[in-house]
């Protein structure tokens, strides 16, 4: 599968999202005390870019298969 370039930046903010999902977490389990808002806000850039990525995918899929919206 062939990327653009905006679609590898969205995969790239998508991975550094769950990326601070799992460090907030993991420090949590250690005890370190942390920012709540931390993890909020990186499942929110997460979720947005996942639904950016797929929309685009979504988007390519209709247009290949000439879809009655194009």
């Amino acid at each position: 599968m062939r990327l653009t370039h905006s679609e590898q930046m969205s995969v790239l903010a998508s991975a550094t999202g769950l990326a601070l999902i799992v460090l907030f977490f993991g420090s949590l389990a250690l005890g370190f005390e942390t920012n709540e808002w931390l993890a909020e806000m990186a499942a929110c850039v997460a979720a947005f870019e996942f639904f950016s990525f797929g929309q685009s995918q979504y988007r390519n899929w209709k247009r290949r298969r000439g879809g009655p919206r194009g």
